[in-house]
């Protein structure tokens, strides 16, 4: 399910990119088949005219000569426009980059593949050529194109450079379109996020005014409300940078993705001001049993704890299998299917989060919870 949603949104980026510019594209065909079609029709009005009489057979040649001549002027100010243009760039990196990423990731982003030295990484090394000069040449066309180059393309080369960790290069290319009359708040806020993570999580005053300037299109963009609450943070102003994130979650009335990253970054600040963690209103958590719920459970007879436990485990299991990636849901099924003694299911959902911690670090009590459960659930082997 998770690669037919992966599918599906890479399908909306391409045809997002593509159907305008082929509808330009067809346009401009018409007015030159247009233009052509007139061209031929005096052509053979001069043929028409010279058989009868009308123009001399010299004056006939020297009209189709003219004729002619701005036919193939027409034809090279085609060819020109789409050269200049950038589409054919915008087009080949539409279609390639999605599959050069899925090429990408079936080498690296599999967790259970063996390891490869670098040296015999041949297709890697030539998808990562391959996906380079398309970078290179896409960023060539948008600068060469006298317009300024199209929206779209900057938008497409900015979020390939993040995707490739180059953060400064993505802020460059959000910079060429965020002062256009189409910018939107989330345009801005992706520059600000480009330009803090190029300076390693710092908000310069560059940063500042790009978050500024996403509030101001949009004062409910929860990208701009937590670059702000970070920037506050780093003026020194912790307390009202915490109470900006969770006023922001009380304007909600239903869990938003966003919402975990708000409440866990606001009890680290309130942590670091002395405050008790808050807990999160019943609508902005993760769907699926709280440690409340499986605290309450433990203390109820077996029979109970089963039926009040096992109400909740199969409707986050089967979350889980549309949203792999949700660390905190494999540990909060781990931990029920742990209470109803279910070890076999509780090892599959520790397996299913351990691909998910292989890159924290190695103190974080997430990754010790997974590993050692591991190790205990699997014998040791």
């Amino acid at each position: 399910m998770l690669w037919v949603l992966f599918a599906l949104m890479a399908a909306c980026v391409v045809v997002g990119t593509l159907w305008p510019l082929g509808k330009q594209q067809n346009a401009e065909q018409g007015r030159h088949g247009k233009a052509m079609a007139i061209y031929e029709d005096q052509l053979a009005e001069v043929e028409r005219d010279t058989e009868r009489g009308l123009i001399t057979p010299e004056e006939g040649r020297a009209a189709q000569v003219e004729i002619k001549r701005r036919m193939l002027a027409t034809s090279e100010r085609e060819e020109l426009g789409h050269s200049a243009s950038g589409r054919a760039a915008i087009f080949a990196a539409a279609l390639i980059v999605p599959l050069a990423g899925l090429g990408l990731y079936w080498q690296v982003g599999a967790p259970d593949i063996p390891s490869v030295p670098f040296a015999e990484r041949g297709a890697e090394q030539d998808d990562a050529r391959q996906l380079q000069a398309l970078v290179t040449e896409l960023r060539s066309r948008l600068e060469d194109d006298p317009q300024g180059g199209e929206t779209r393309g900057w938008e497409l080369l900015a979020t390939t450079y993040m995707n490739m960790g180059r953060p400064g290069l993505a802020a460059e290319a959000f910079s060429q379109i965020v002062e256009r009359d189409d910018a939107t708040s989330a345009t801005w806020s992706q520059y600000a996020e480009a330009l803090i993570t190029a300076e390693s999580g710092t908000v310069t005053p560059l940063a500042r005014r790009a978050i500024d300037r996403a509030t101001e299109l949009d004062p409910t963009n929860p990208a701009a409300t937590f670059y702000t609450a970070v920037a506050m943070e780093q003026e020194g102003n912790t307390a009202d940078a915490r109470a900006l994130l969770l006023d922001r979650i009380a304007q909600e009335d239903q869990f938003a993705p966003w919402m975990p990253t708000f409440f866990n970054t606001a009890n680290q600040m309130g942590e670091r001001l002395g405050l008790d963690p808050v807990d999160p209103p019943q609508f902005a958590q993760r769907p699926g049993p709280s440690q409340a719920d499986i605290d309450a459970a433990s203390e109820m007879s077996e029979e109970e704890r089963a039926a009040f436990v096992q109400s909740m485990v199969d409707g986050l299991e089967a979350r889980l299998q549309d949203e792999p990636e949700d660390l905190d849901g494999w540990l909060q099924l781990t931990r029920a299917l742990l209470v109803l003694g279910q070890e076999d299911r509780a090892l599959a959902a520790l397996q299913g989060a351990a691909p998910l911690v292989a890159e924290l670090p190695a103190d974080d009590p997430r990754r010790t919870m997974v590993e050692d459960g591991l190790e205990r659930l699997s014998g040791g082997n």
